[in-house]
């Protein structure tokens, strides 16, 4: 991400939440791949093999993004953004 989250426009954090999605759906697909299909992502967490690696840091990603949703929109927030739910501080942009 070029932007810090807090500075992303709603739209970007949707735009960057469906590329997770994009990337999870073909990280999944490696892990199928690989045999581990069936690996829970608690021992996953316990790994540092490369495939290991990098569910950690999508997971990283993905729930940075979910944070930001939730701190914008509050409880019950939805899964993306609705419009208008831009930066809530502007001055550190």
């Amino acid at each position: 991400m070029s932007k810090t989250v807090p500075c992303m426009t709603s739209s970007e954090i949707n735009k960057a939440l469906d590329r997770a999605d994009r990337v999870s759906s073909k990280l999944t697909d490696e892990f199928i791949a690989a045999g581990r299909g069936t690996e829970r992502p608690s021992e996953t967490w316990k790994l540092t093999d490369p495939l290991a690696q990098r569910y950690k840091e999508l997971s990283d990603v993905r729930s940075e993004l979910r944070r930001e949703v939730e701190r914008r929109y509050g409880p019950s927030a939805p899964r993306r953004l609705p419009r208008g739910f831009g930066p809530i501080d502007k001055t550190g942009c």
